[in-house]
């Protein structure tokens, strides 16, 4: 269903961020402690980013209001 293919697509992106993170370090652009804090912030930023995602998704899916039109003639 769409969350699980949202789920699949933020869980790419975060993971191809990490991929970055950790070549980083193999290139030597940037330290080992770096990487591994760029590693929790990254981790982080998928999840909660997806959390936002999937609140609105959710949010959409069954709205709890509808909108309710008054007639013309009770105005």
């Amino acid at each position: 269903g769409p969350i699980a293919t949202g789920t699949f697509i933020y869980m790419a992106i975060t993971a191809m961020f990490l991929g970055f993170a950790w070549s980083s370090v193999a290139t030597k652009r940037i330290s080992k402690d770096a990487a591994q804090i760029l590693s929790v912030i990254i981790s982080l930023l998928g999840f909660f980013m997806w959390l936002i995602w999937l609140c609105t998704w959710l949010h959409q899916w069954h709205p709890l209001l509808t909108p309710t039109w008054k007639e013309a003639a009770e105005g």
